[in-house]
Formats: C-alpha cells, sequence, structure tokens
C-alpha cells in the first residue's frame, strides 16, 4: 500500500508539472515572445515617438481667385492703354503671360496669394508707364495742334508793324503748354500723371473750339453753338455760366444755355496770356487794390492799382475785373494798339486777367456768385 500510493503522488506530480509547461508556454506565445527584462501590458509603449497627422492644404478660394482674374483684367487694359498711345507693350505682355501662368500654377492660398502680391505690383508699375506715355502723347497732339494753327493764322500788327499768332495762349512758349511742362517737371505720382492728362484733354477741347468758331459767322452777340457744346461738355448747361472768347475778345453770358448778356473784353496779351480751360468765380470782391508781384522796373510792373469789382476765376491771380485805365474793348486788343484814352498802360493787353469796363464789371459782378462757371476758350 505504501509503495502504490507513493507512485500515484509522483504521478500527480508529474501531471500537474506537465499542465504548469503547457501554462507557461501559452503565456510566452500570447505575449508575443516578450524579451526578458521587459513588461507587455497590452498599451502603447510610451518610449515610441508619435508621428502627427499632416495638416491640410487650405485650398484657393472663389474669392482669391476672383482677385486674380481682376488684377489681370486691370493689367491687360492698362497694356491696352500703352499701346493707344504709342508705348512699346512686348515686355509687358510678356510679364501679363507670366503672372497668368504663375496664379494658374498655384494649388494652394498661401502661394496663390504671393503669386497676387505680384501681380498687383506689377500693375501699379505698369499703370505709372502706361499713364506717362499717354500725358506725354496728348501733350505732343496739343502741342501740333497749337503749332499748325499758328502758323496758318498769322496776326500782323499795324500799329507796332509786328506779326503775331493767333493761337498764343495755348503755346509752349507762353501759353498754358508752360503750365503742362511745369506740372510735368514735378509729377511723381499716378495721381499726378493723371491729372495732367486731364487738364491737357481740357485745352484740347477749347482749342478745338476755338478752331471750329472761327469759322462760324454768327454776330458775336448771338449764340454760339461752340458755346453750347463746351456748356455741355462741362456741365454748366443748366446754370449760368461766362464763355469767354479769345479769337473774338468777347464773353457771352448764358442762363440754362441761353443767351442773356453779351460783353466786349480785353484778354491777355502774348507774353501774358489768358489761361484758357474750364474755370469757375473763386471770390467775389469789391474795392480791393491789385499790387504788382513783379519788381519795379521789371516790364510786367505796375503801380497800386484799385479795382472796383473782382471776380478771381484762377489761383495766381487770375481775375474777371473792371480795368477803368481803358476806353477800348473787343477784337485785337489783347494785341499792342493805341487806346484812345492815352494811357501807355491801356496799349496792349492785360497780365493774364479778363478786362471788362467799368459798368460790364458791375453788371458781371450782380449776377454770379462762388463756383458759377467761367469757361475760356
Amino acid at each position: 500500500m505504501h509503495t502504490t500510493r507513493s507512485t500515484s503522488t509522483s504521478s500527480m506530480q508529474r501531471t500537474v508539472l506537465s499542465y504548469l509547461l503547457c501554462g507557461l508556454t501559452l503565456c510566452l506565445i500570447l505575449s508575443g515572445c516578450q524579451v526578458p527584462g521587459f513588461t507587455n501590458n497590452n498599451s502603447t509603449n510610451n518610449n515610441t515617438p508619435t508621428v502627427p497627422a499632416p495638416t491640410p492644404t487650405p485650398a484657393v478660394s472663389a474669392s482669391l481667385k476672383s482677385q486674380g482674374t481682376m488684377e489681370l483684367q486691370t493689367m491687360q487694359q492698362w497694356i491696352n492703354t500703352m499701346k493707344q498711345y504709342g508705348g512699346q507693350v512686348d515686355s509687358y505682355q510678356q510679364q501679363y503671360n507670366s503672372d497668368q501662368q504663375a496664379l494658374q500654377n498655384a494649388h494652394s492660398a498661401s502661394t496663390y496669394q504671393v503669386a497676387l502680391d505680384t501681380t498687383r505690383n506689377h500693375v501699379n508699375d505698369l499703370k505709372l508707364a502706361a499713364i506717362k506715355q499717354e500725358q506725354q502723347t496728348t501733350q505732343q497732339q496739343l502741342r501740333q495742334m497749337v503749332s499748325s494753327w499758328e502758323n496758318s493764322h498769322p496776326h500782323h500788327d499795324s500799329f507796332n508793324n509786328k506779326t503775331y499768332k493767333m493761337g498764343f495762349e495755348y503755346d509752349d512758349n507762353t501759353g498754358i503748354g508752360t503750365w503742362i511742362k511745369d506740372d510735368r517737371s514735378t509729377a511723381k505720382t499716378f495721381s499726378d500723371y493723371q491729372q495732367i492728362v486731364e487738364n491737357t484733354n481740357m485745352y484740347i477741347t477749347n482749342l478745338k473750339a476755338m478752331m471750329d468758331n472761327a469759322n462760324d459767322k454768327t454776330p458775336y452777340n448771338q449764340p454760339h453753338q461752340t458755346d453750347l457744346k463746351l456748356l455741355q461738355t462741362y456741365n454748366k448747361a443748366d446754370r449760368l455760366a461766362l464763355v469767354v472768347s479769345l479769337s473774338e475778345q468777347t464773353m457771352r453770358v448764358y442762363d440754362h444755355s441761353k443767351l442773356i448778356k453779351t460783353l466786349l473784353v480785353t484778354t491777355g496779351q502774348p507774353d501774358k496770356p489768358t489761361p484758357p480751360g474750364s474755370w469757375w468765380v473763386e471770390s467775389h470782391q469789391t474795392h480791393v487794390t491789385f499790387k504788382s508781384i513783379a519788381p519795379k522796373g521789371n516790364p510786367f510792373w505796375f503801380p497800386d492799382t484799385p479795382i472796383n469789382f473782382a471776380m478771381q476765376y484762377h489761383s495766381d491771380g487770375y481775375y474777371i475785373h473792371d480795368s477803368w485805365w481803358r476806353a477800348e474793348y473787343g477784337p485785337n486788343t489783347q494785341f499792342p494798339h493805341q487806346d484812345t484814352t492815352g494811357d501807355t498802360g491801356a496799349d496792349v493787353g492785360s497780365h493774364g486777367c479778363v478786362n471788362l469796363s467799368k459798368s460790364d464789371a458791375q453788371w458781371v459782378y450782380d449776377h454770379v456768385q462762388l463756383f458759377t462757371g467761367v469757361i475760356i476758350y
């Protein structure tokens, strides 16, 4: 009995040992054959670096693309302007194509914005170049028109046996062309050149009106088609406006395009012309004293002069005013002549002002107010 029990106990021990070995084997299998010395709790190993998920790249929005399209359209318009006024456009067209390609190839908002900013800079550079070209071309157009007109319309002055040129108010010698040259010498920005272009186009418009009016046989004291057209052009047809014809030395006053008064005037002499253009009454004064800005001894110096009625129509002292020292007004009084007063100061045109007799100046003074339109052509 003792032997049998001993054998049974050993057998049981072997059986238990077998179960333990099997269990240990199963654990090793389930643990993935973990390396001794490390613990595996089926959790993420904290010593393994984590790779972040990539951030999505913002796409190019429709609004941003619209801005790009507008800039390209603006660039093309300025290229067309440059070409219209005789400028070279090949390099600008190549730049346009390059910018267009850069915008098309940009597939993210950031790269598109960079391409868009570059295009905008190119547009700004092109705008300045184009407006300079336009300014140069319009100035040349005015210069050619004036030269042609002056050469074909001489005025021989029997008083001093000299020949002058009609239309001198527009030329580059003493006329409005000198203003353009002065403005251009100081121009820097796009707005500066744009203003010169606008002014030059105004001068061209008025010069054309003067040319057309020269062929009009309508009496000076009747409505002139050139006057009415200019009133429309400058949006003064629905109000009171003064229209001065330099070639006729006449002022015609219109109220809602109806002629209400005709006055003879004397405008600026060839060395001090009256500036043509579309202006307005800037000041409205009575009993003032004009003082010369030229020093004594200068040909254009004059003593302090009392003026009864004065209406400034342009800065730098350009007035419509009475010139009580004169007796004669009207055609050719802007040139040297013999005034019946015997006053040598009346023997030539003004220093750029529009002179009237005292009674006529009072009539104008009583009818105009600040901002009343003044058209001179």
